[in-house]
């Protein structure tokens, strides 16, 4: 299979500090592919360079020619004075999103009965939903999301697994950085774990379910 991104020797640094160094990867194009690591190890770094929202210091990161990027922020914006439509509608404009997609996202993260309600009004669960569904009205090849699951209820998180599915049914690449690596269990294709910005691991994982997964995470991060 094809790589949609290829990582070679990258490294980044913020003053003299390594957030990332000599980190080298391949993501296939369709899979479901998951970046681990406790808080500090570069997860968000990587992901900006991949957005190109952020430049390496050394190295290289390309994304296959062609693809659309989305990235889902850990911290986005939204418009807290609008409703949810108001919202998906002004992001779409602004993003030049797909009608046909926009309507398939709203159905797939549950907000069709909510198109009403003030963005200020909604659950953390909720807001995260729609967070995710604005950033990618774009209807990208390539997305990123940064923590999804992070302070989500059982069913919101639910919520954003139904929505990678949903992502790889359509062949795109998802790239998901994350502490909470059991919440990808039955969805993750292909995973690294990073440790103090360097790779500690890199394989396949298709079909390990969530005490697998943190069984090689626990091998792979330092315990210092």
């Amino acid at each position: 299979m094809a790589d949609a991104i290829v990582v070679e020797r990258l490294s980044r640094h913020f003053g003299s500090k390594a957030a990332l160094a000599e980190v080298s990867l391949r993501i296939s194009k369709g899979c479901v592919f998951c970046i681990a690591g406790p808080n500090g190890s570069g997860k968000t770094t990587l992901l900006n360079i991949i957005a190109g929202v952020l430049a390496p210091s050394s190295g290289r990161c390309e994304v296959m020619k062609g693809l659309k990027v989305g990235y889902a922020y850990q911290h986005p914006k939204l418009s807290d004075e609008l409703t949810v439509g108001e919202n998906i509608s002004f992001f779409s404009q602004l993003n030049e999103g797909e009608e046909e997609w926009g309507r398939r996202m709203v159905e797939a993260m549950g907000l069709g009965e909510l198109m009403d309600e003030n963005a200020d009004e909604l659950s953390s669960g909720t807001r995260k939903r729609l967070e995710v569904a604005v950033a990618l009205l774009h209807n990208p090849d390539v997305v990123l999301l940064d923590e999804p699951t992070t302070g989500l209820d059982v069913e919101s998180k639910e919520g954003i697994l139904q929505l990678i599915k949903l992502f790889r049914k359509n062949g795109k690449t998802v790239v998901i950085a994350t502490h909470q690596l059991d919440d990808f269990s039955g969805v993750c294709d292909e995973l690294v774990i990073l440790d103090k910005g360097r790779v500690a691991v890199e394989k396949g994982v298709k079909g390990f379910d969530g005490e697998k997964l943190l069984r090689v995470y626990s091998s792979a991060v330092s315990k210092d």
